[in-house]
């Protein structure tokens, strides 16, 4: 890794109709003589020579800035980025949307503001909507489930509210590559082509937290995101909505094991604790509660699997600790 370069993943599936803009703000990005930046744009299984025209584009824009192709034939978001990152070379990554514009002084204030801030895993910033069509009557009310909008009232830290935007993330690539070396495998793949499957992207920031890192919001580090008109439907926004639904399950086990602090216990907990979680399982068994499960697993810790995704979340944090 490069501790002087950026490195920006724009994961595509058939995107070739949104590049132009995309990539032509990637290319005007201004920063120092001292940091270097690329682009790594993976393909997902597109149809409509997405990789082709994303070349063609780059090529009239005159830049001296690298672009790499890879391609992910695995449909799914979360396996386009976690193959995009892996392929970069940067010590900071930017998750850049095909239909992202960034400003022109993103990467350099996202990569000022990491450097000052080894404590900070992943930053998010504030995004504007540029919409194709007319605005719906909701946009007001929905438009943060389309990552537009501010993350918080201010700059600072918002590792409480447990998640910043996949798009326009910034994060350290070397915690990325000790989560996969621990044998993390994402239990949300995200967008898998027209399915609006979501999460990824805060399944990544919930173990950032489980790691003792911060997630921060930083107002001037600002994006434009560029809605086409058949995102703005109704029947769009009930599967963007759905899609979101989807993944509380998984997610809400991730606040669980955070607000219960059950990685501080992975090793050490007591025989008098099992027995605790155990008794508290029959009992919430009987009553059919929902955190029977959870806490019969607590119980058995990594020793048996009672409740298969826990007990992933448990074996990737035995994993990682002893990488540590």
């Amino acid at each position: 890794m490069d501790e002087n370069m950026v490195s920006i993943i724009v994961c595509c599936y058939n995107s070739a109709h949104l590049l132009d803009d995309t990539l032509t703000h990637l290319a005007n990005q201004h920063v120092t003589e001292s940091l270097n930046y690329e682009v790594v744009l993976v393909d997902n299984n597109s149809t409509d020579n997405t990789a082709t025209i994303a070349r063609t584009i780059w090529s009239t824009l005159q830049t001296t800035v690298p672009l790499h192709i890879v391609a992910e034939p695995k449909a799914g978001l979360a396996y386009a980025r976690e193959i995009g990152v892996k392929q970069s070379k940067g010590d900071l990554v930017i998750f850049c949307d095909d239909d992202n514009w960034l400003h022109k002084d993103y990467i350099q204030t996202a990569y000022s503001f990491m450097v000052a801030n080894p404590d900070v895993a992943a930053l998010g910033g504030a995004s504007q909507g540029v919409l194709e069509s007319d605005t719906p009557l909701w946009w007001d009310d929905m438009k943060k489930n389309y990552a537009v909008g501010e993350q918080a009232l201010s700059s600072g830290d918002i590792t409480h509210r447990g998640y910043v935007w996949g798009a326009g993330m910034v994060f350290r690539k070397a915690l990325f590559m000790r989560l996969y070396d621990a044998g993390f495998v994402s239990m949300l793949s995200d967008r898998k082509g027209e399915l609006l499957s979501s999460g990824g992207d805060s399944e990544l920031c919930k173990w950032f937290i489980i790691m003792g890192y911060k997630l921060w919001y930083l107002e001037t580090l600002t994006f434009k995101h560029y809605i086409t008109k058949k995102r703005l439907t109704d029947v769009y926004l009930e599967k963007l909505m759905a899609g979101h639904k989807a993944s509380h399950n998984v997610l809400g086990l991730y606040n669980w094991f955070i607000k219960q602090a059950i990685s501080k216990e992975v090793d050490t907990i007591s025989v008098r604790k099992r027995l605790f979680y155990l008794k508290s399982a029959i009992s919430k068994k009987l009553k059919n509660h929902v955190l029977w499960k959870p806490h019969l697993q607590i119980a058995l810790m990594y020793y048996y699997p009672t409740y298969p995704k826990l007990y992933t979340i448990i074996n990737t944090y035995t994993r990682l600790k002893k990488m540590i």
